[in-house]
C-alpha cells in the first residue's frame, strides 16, 4: 500500500547512496521505489530525472522534468533542463521555445543574465527568430549594453533581408549603426544594400506592408481633400471623435505623421500621430499607425491597445490580427499569438472559398483554435507563428493561397473541409499538394500503381504530412491490401493522439474499423478517445460493437469484460438510453453463457429496478429464479408480469410467457396450473386439458400420485371428452 514512510526513507537514503557512487541504474531504480509511495515528491522526482539523464535515457528523463515544469511553473530549473534535453534530442525548434520560456522565467525574478543567456540559446538554436532578437535587444538597451544591442540589430537586418524585406533590414542596420557607430559590420550590411535594395522592396509586400501603404496612402487623400472640402464633412469622417484643434493644425499633423513615417523616423511619427490621438483624431488609420509604429519600437502593450481596435476595421483585419500575433509572440504570450495567427489564415482562406463553404471553414478554425489552446503545446505555437509569417512574407504569397486552396479541394476527405494551416506548415507546399492533386485524380481513375507513386513522392517531399499518409491508405484500401490498410490507419490515429489532434484520430480508427469491423484494437482506442471528449453515448455504442466483436468469435471472457466496462460508463454518467439498455442485457445474456446465473439474475434485476417496463428483462428474472431454485420468487415475479398483460389486454403475450416456463420446467406444477388456467380464462378449454393431462403424466411418472390426482380431478372439472376415462384412472389411483 502507498504512502509507507518507512520503505520512502529507505529507497531514498539506497538510491542517493548509489548516486553518490555513480551506480545510476540503481539510483534510478530506488528512486522510482520512493515515488511509489510518495509520487507528489518533488525533490526525489528531479533525482530521478537526473539519473536517468545520466544514464543517457533522455526521453525518459525529459518525461520527469516536463512532469516536474507542471507542478512547478514557477521554477526555471527543470525547464532549463527540458530546453537543455530537447536540445539533445534535436527537437530544435522546441528547445529554442523552452529556452525562451526560461529566459521569461529568469527575467521574472530579476536575473537579467540568466535570461539573456537562455535568449543567446534559443537564437543558437533558431537564428531567424525575430522576436527573441528584438527581447535581447531591449533588455541590453536598458542596461546600457549598446554594442550588444547593435549587433541584435545588425542579426534582425540580415533576417529581413533573408526574407525580401529590404525597408526594414535597412531600418534594422541603420539602428546598429545609431546605437555603435562602431559596428564595421553594420556599416558593410548598408554598404552592400544596392540602391534599389535600400527602397521598399520590389516584390509583393506583406500583409502589414500592404495595410500601412494603405493606411498612408487614405491619410495623404485626407490631407488633399480637405482642402476643397467643407470642414463638417471632414470631421465627419473622423473615427470617434471631434478634433479639438482647427482643421489646419490636424492637416498639418497628419502631414507631419505621414511624412516621418514614410521617412522611417520612427520617433517624429509616434509623437505626430500621439497628438493627433490626443487632439480627438482617432482614425482607423491612425490608430493602426500608431500601433504598428509602437510594435516597432517593442512598446508591445501599447501596440495591442490600440491594434486590438482596428481588427473589427475590414481595411486592417487582417493586418492588425497578423501585428498582434507578433506582439504577443514577442511577449511570450503564444496562445494569444496564435489566436491572432488563426484568425489571419482565416481571412486569407475564406477569401479564396465559395460562399456556401465558408461556414463549415470557420468550423474548422475554430476546432483548430480550441486545439491549440488545449493542448498549451508551445513549441508547436513556435513553428506554425514562425512559418506562418514566412509564409506571408513571401513573393506572391495571394496566388499562392489559391493555388493551395484549389489543391486543398482536390485531396479533402470524405467531404470534410480542410483548413490552409496545415499546408502553410509544409515546405514546398506547392510540389507536395500538386502530387496529392495527382493521385487523387489518379484513384477517380482507378489507376492505383500511378497513384501510389504520386503519393509516395508527397510522402518523400513532406514525410510528416498527414494528408499524403491518409490517401496512401486509401490507395492500399482500393488495392484490397486491407491488413496494410488497417496497420496504416492505425499508426496514423496514434501519431494524431501524440499531435492532439483527436478528431482525425477518431476518423483514422473509423477507416480502420470499415475495413475489419471486428479490429478490438481500433474499437478499443477509439472508445478512449470518446470516452476522454465526454461522448457517452458514442462510446457506449462502441462498447457493445466490441462486446459483440468478442462474441462472436467466441470469447466470452472478453465480451463480458467489454460490456462489463460499458455498463459501468453508463452508470457513472448516469446514461438511461436504449444502447445502455442494449449494454446491460448483453452483460446478463454473457453471464448466463458463462453459468454465472446468479450474476445474471442480479443484472436483470438492475435492468428492472431502472427500466421497470422492460418484460423481456422481467422474463429472465423468472427464469432465472426457478433456475436457481427460488419458486416462491419465481411466482411471484411470474403474477406480476402475467397481471400487467392482463391489464394491458394482451393475453397471447401471457400465453407466450407461460408456455415457455412450462415447457422449460416441466416438473414445475404451479406453472402448468397457472398455464391451464390462462386457457381456461381465454375459453381454450382444448389447451388446458392437455396441459393438465401432461402434468398429470409427470408426476405419476415421477410416482407423485397424490398430486397427479389432484391434477386429474381438475381435469375431470373441465368436462373433457370422454370423462369416463379420466374417472377410471383417478379410481386405480387412489385404489
Amino acid at each position: 500500500m502507498a504512502g509507507n514512510r518507512s520503505v520512502f526513507n529507505d529507497a531514498i537514503k539506497k538510491g542517493h547512496n548509489a548516486a553518490w557512487d555513480g551506480q545510476w541504474a540503481k539510483a534510478a531504480t530506488e528512486y522510482r521505489r520512493a515515488l511509489t509511495e510518495f509520487p507528489d515528491d518533488v525533490s526525489i522526482r528531479s533525482s530521478l530525472a537526473h539519473a536517468l539523464e545520466e544514464l543517457g535515457q533522455w526521453e525518459s528523463a525529459l518525461r520527469e522534468y516536463q512532469h516536474l515544469v507542471q507542478v512547478q511553473p514557477s521554477d526555471p530549473a527543470p525547464l532549463a533542463r527540458v530546453a537543455a534535453l530537447l536540445e539533445k534530442l534535436r527537437r530544435s525548434a522546441e528547445a529554442a521555445g523552452a529556452f525562451v520560456q526560461v529566459a521569461d522565467l529568469y527575467i521574472a525574478t530579476k536575473l537579467t543574465n540568466k535570461a539573456i543567456e537562455a535568449w543567446r540559446k534559443a537564437t543558437e538554436l533558431e537564428p531567424e527568430r525575430t522576436d527573441v532578437h528584438q527581447k535581447l535587444i531591449e533588455v541590453y538597451t536598458r542596461t546600457g549594453q549598446h554594442p550588444a544591442a547593435s549587433l541584435e540589430h545588425l542579426a534582425l537586418a540580415r533576417i529581413y533581408k533573408k526574407r525580401g524585406d529590404k525597408t526594414k533590414a535597412q531600418s534594422a542596420a541603420e539602428q546598429a549603426i545609431a546605437l555603435d557607430a562602431n559596428n564595421a559590420a553594420a556599416r558593410e550590411f548598408m554598404d552592400d544594400l544596392s540602391p534599389s535594395e535600400a527602397q521598399p522592396a520590389s516584390g509583393v509586400p506583406s500583409p502589414v506592408d500592404e495595410a500601412q501603404k494603405a493606411a498612408l496612402s487614405r491619410l495623404a487623400e485626407t490631407l488633399l481633400e480637405s482642402r476643397d472640402t467643407p470642414r463638417e464633412s471632414i470631421e465627419e469622417r473622423a473615427a470617434n471623435a471631434r478634433p479639438h484643434i482647427s482643421q489646419a493644425e490636424v492637416d498639418a499633423l497628419i502631414a507631419r505623421a505621414v511624412d516621418a513615417q514614410m521617412r522611417h523616423r520612427v520617433a517624429d511619427a509616434i509623437e505626430a500621430y500621439r497628438k493627433l490621438m490626443a487632439e480627438g483624431v482617432a482614425r482607423p488609420e491612425v490608430k493602426f499607425n500608431l500601433g504598428l509604429l509602437y510594435f516597432e519600437t517593442m512598446r508591445y502593450d501599447d501596440a495591442i491597445r490600440l491594434l486590438s481596435e482596428t481588427v473589427g476595421d475590414d481595411h486592417f483585419a487582417l493586418a492588425s490580427h497578423y501585428a498582434l500575433g507578433q506582439c504577443f509572440r514577442a511577449e511570450g504570450k503564444m496562445d494569444s499569438a496564435v489566436e491572432h495567427f488563426l484568425q489571419v489564415v482565416k481571412i486569407v482562406d475564406l477569401s479564396s472559398v465559395r460562399r456556401e463553404q465558408a461556414d463549415d471553414l470557420i468550423r474548422v478554425y475554430e476546432e483548430l483554435a480550441e486545439g491549440f489552446a488545449a493542448k498549451g503545446d508551445r513549441a508547436q505555437a513556435e513553428r506554425f507563428s514562425q512559418t506562418l509569417e514566412e509564409f506571408l512574407n513571401s513573393k506572391g504569397w495571394e496566388d499562392k493561397v489559391q493555388q493551395v486552396r484549389q489543391h486543398l479541394e482536390a485531396i479533402k476527405e470524405e467531404g470534410e473541409q480542410v483548413s490552409l494551416v496545415e499546408a502553410i506548415e509544409v515546405r514546398e507546399s506547392d510540389r507536395v499538394l500538386e502530387s496529392l492533386a495527382l493521385s487523387q485524380e489518379y484513384l477517380r481513375r482507378d489507376k492505383l500503381g500511378a497513384a501510389s507513386e504520386e503519393c509516395l513522392r508527397a510522402i518523400e517531399l513532406a514525410p510528416n504530412y498527414l494528408p499524403a499518409h491518409i490517401r496512401l491508405a486509401e490507395i492500399m484500401v482500393k488495392e484490397q491490401r486491407f491488413p496494410e490498410a488497417g496497420a496504416k490507419y492505425a499508426v496514423l490515429a496514434e501519431l494524431c493522439i501524440i499531435r492532439g489532434d483527436q478528431k482525425r484520430a477518431e476518423a483514422m480508427y473509423r477507416s480502420a474499423l470499415k475495413i475489419a469491423p471486428d479490429e478490438v484494437g481500433a474499437r478499443s482506442k477509439m472508445i478512449d478517445l470518446l470516452t476522454q471528449s465526454n461522448r457517452s453515448e458514442e462510446a457506449l455504442a462502441e462498447y457493445l460493437n466490441l462486446g459483440d466483436s468478442y462474441a462472436r468469435v467466441n470469447q466470452v471472457g472478453k465480451a463480458l469484460e467489454k460490456f462489463a466496462e460499458g455498463v459501468r460508463l453508463a452508470t457513472r454518467t448516469a446514461n438511461t438510453s436504449k444502447i445502455a439498455l442494449t449494454l446491460r442485457h448483453r452483460l446478463a445474456e454473457m453471464r448466463v453463457a458463462q453459468n454465472d446465473f446468479k450474476g445474471a439474475l442480479t443484472a436483470y434485476q438492475e435492468i428492472r429496478q431502472q427500466s421497470p417496463d422492460d418484460e423481456r428483462a422481467q422474463f429472465y428474472i423468472v427464469d432465472l429464479e426457478f433456475r436457481l431454485n427460488q419458486p416462491t420468487a419465481a411466482l411471484r415475479d411470474l403474477e406480476e408480469l402475467v397481471a400487467r398483460y392482463q391489464t394491458r389486454s394482451e393475453p397471447q403475450k401471457a400465453a407466450v410467457v407461460l408456455e415457455a416456463l412450462a415447457q422449460n420446467y416441466p416438473y414445475e406444477s404451479d406453472l402448468a396450473l397457472r398455464l391451464a388456467q390462462h386457457y381456461v380464462a381465454t375459453g381454450e378449454q382444448g389447451k388446458a386439458i392437455t396441459t393438465l393431462d401432461a402434468l398429470g403424466e409427470a408426476q405419476l411418472s415421477a410416482g407423485n400420485k397424490p398430486a397427479a390426482a389432484a391434477t386429474i380431478r381438475r381435469i375431470i372439472e373441465l368436462r373433457p371428452p370422454r370423462v369416463e376415462d379420466y374417472q377410471k384412472l383417478l379410481k386405480e389411483i387412489t385404489g
